[in-house]
């Protein structure tokens, strides 16, 4: 029997129109820093929803979330959200080195860009950039929970909302908290012992999902999640699973390979996300296939995983003139929906929609 206090929770109620207006109102999106993932996600990781990351190991899930926790501290005159970032790590995958090769390359790249922006103007000074915006505070913006167990990865996501009040209206500059990672929300929940109640993890699986969609919408802010695979024996329906993502089917073993934590999980985020390896003739390059959107069509972009993070596939690393380097804010802003956008900017944004070409680098190195 369930307690009263448990189930005499009223929902609130909006009208239509309400709920229309606030999806027509422009939030600008996380940006990725690589061109194909944001176009295919409408400009970037929207806030106010849950987007799930899956993927075999390897294929940059981490790196890419890493990513998107130093962009969260871009500034909006850039094209960011200028926030924090709140780092759930339940496997130890968060690697500090790699956070600041990539806040040293969103700084670099930011200065490079003001100052090309001044030039193009004609003597015309360019975009200020912010006094705080360094590597320093760009790593200090980024918040890391290390949990251990079932337990404690419950408890932190039900402290959240405590400490993200705590970060708000600190600084004219930062707007608080955007962006909360949970990498990944499998691990301790696979686990399975011999006493292993399956449906009160369950629950508690869903009741965390719900959390965490209710985190995004309460506080407008970016919620990823990433998710493992795991090999399913299925001999019939050799085909896409419920979920639209495609799996490679072994038929001498009658498996597959499926994103993990079952159905019900699958239907508890907005987006999902399929991160994948290459083929043997290219092996840096990954794939990203939109696989479940409920705005978006599905689709597949490329990227690599560089020193100086995730970029897209024809991005080279190498020292730029200021002439050469092309303003970023005009990339992210060409790339938002510009039936989203405040009509004031939609015209400015296409008139600045080009982008700088950029030769492979054959020999960049590796990351995971």
């Amino acid at each position: 029997n369930h307690k009263s206090n448990e189930i005499a929770r009223p929902s609130t109620t909006r009208t239509a129109a309400d709920i229309l207006s606030s999806h027509l109102e422009f939030k600008r999106p996380i940006v990725s820093f690589c061109q194909s993932i944001d176009s295919l996600l409408g400009g970037g990781f929207a806030v106010s929803e849950v987007t799930e990351l899956v993927g075999l190991p390897g294929v940059g899930k981490t790196q890419l979330c890493i990513q998107l926790c130093v962009d969260v501290a871009l500034p909006k005159q850039f094209g960011g959200v200028c926030g924090e970032a709140l780092y759930i790590d339940t496997e130890g995958s968060f690697v500090p080195e790699r956070a600041l090769d990539m806040a040293d390359a969103l700084v670099n790249h930011v200065t490079k860009s003001s100052q090309s922006s001044s030039n193009r103007s004609a003597g015309k000074p360019g975009r200020i950039i912010p006094e705080w915006f360094n590597e320093e505070n760009i790593l200090d913006g980024i918040h890391v929970f290390r949990v251990h167990d079932e337990a404690s990865l419950v408890a932190t996501i039900q402290s959240l909302p405590g400490f993200i009040r705590s970060r708000e209206n600190r600084s004219d500059d930062i707007t608080g908290v955007k962006l909360v990672v949970v990498d990944s929300i499998a691990f301790h929940y696979r686990s399975i012992g011999p006493n292993t109640n399956y449906k009160a993890r369950t629950q508690s699986l869903m009741k965390i999902a719900a959390f965490l969609s209710d985190l995004a919408t309460t506080f407008d802010l970016a919620v990823v999640v990433v998710n493992q695979m795991t090999t399913k024996i299925d001999n019939s329906g050799r085909g896409a699973i419920s979920d639209g993502t495609k799996n490679e089917w072994d038929s001498s073993s009658g498996s597959r390979v499926t994103p993990a934590l079952g159905e019900s999980w699958a239907h508890a985020t907005t987006t999902r996300l399929l991160l994948s390896e290459g083929n043997a003739e290219n092996s840096d390059v990954r794939h990203c296939t939109l696989v479940k959107s409920p705005h978006k069509p599905v689709g597949t972009a490329s990227y690599i995983v560089t020193e100086m993070g995730i970029r897209d596939t024809n991005f080279e690393c190498h020292s730029s003139s200021n002439d050469e380097i092309n303003d970023h804010a005009a990339q992210i802003e060409a790339q938002q929906p510009l039936l989203q956008q405040p009509p004031h900017q939609q015209e400015e944004f296409r008139a600045d929609a080009d982008a700088s070409k950029y030769s492979v680098d054959s020999k960049r190195p590796r990351y995971q």
